[in-house]
């Protein structure tokens, strides 16, 4: 039986240009350190926001508390609520964080000021293809082909991720399914020897049945 271990996806796979926008953007930026959970808004009365994340693991969700993705730093977020990207969106700490706050239009002024148009466009396209990868995921025809997508991107994470959340609660952090349809799947699953699990926490996973 073949494996994804650590195998890579749309996701999991980081923006090459966070971390140049990160060290060029940074020493103009006042940075604070936020404990785990707090919550950052992108939109806010109005008021946009951009977010340089120089420490630590943050979690992008929708309005309904859905997780769109798990990043760690180096990693920008925001910008684009200036284009709706980011409408109804909101940043939440997974662990203590060291991160800079400028409103968009001071983030858009550093820019300018640093030339940073190239790699911040680059950017933005990377993080419009992980938005459309989460919508393709949710629109599912099958509650199981959903399943499916979000174990591979849970063994996808890094191994500090999959060692402090079950995948059950991974599963419905990021989707609106219900834990007994959710633990159904995965008990099969599990005893069908497609995938391994140890307290609840993913540690392997095969080759899926294409149907359930």
């Amino acid at each position: 039986m073949s494996t994804r271990d650590n195998a890579s996806t749309p996701l999991s796979i980081p923006s090459l240009y966070a971390g140049e926008l990160v060290e060029k953007l940074l020493p103009h930026t006042p940075v604070k350190s936020y404990p785990a959970r707090r919550t950052l808004y992108i939109s806010s009365n109005n008021a946009n926001f951009f977010y340089i994340i120089a420490e630590g693991k943050v979690e992008l969700c929708r309005e309904d508390s859905i997780v769109i993705a798990i990043g760690k730093a180096p990693l920008v977020l925001g910008l684009g609520s200036i284009t709706n990207m980011y409408e109804g969106m909101f940043i939440r700490t997974l662990t203590t964080c060291k991160i800079g706050m400028l409103s968009a239009q001071e983030a858009l002024g550093l820019i300018e000021k640093e030339d940073l148009w190239r790699p911040l466009a680059n950017h933005m396209l990377i993080i419009a293809a992980k938005l459309y990868t989460v919508g393709m995921q949710l629109s599912a025809p099958t509650t199981y082909e959903i399943i499916c997508s979000q174990l591979h991107e849970l063994m996808s994470e890094d191994e500090s991720v999959r060692g402090s959340i079950t995948a059950e609660r991974y599963i419905r952090n990021k989707t609106p399914l219900s834990r007994s349809g959710v633990m159904k799947i995965l008990s099969s699953l599990k005893s069908g020897g497609y995938i391994n699990i140890e307290q609840g926490k993913l540690i392997s996973i095969g080759v899926l049945p294409k149907k359930y």
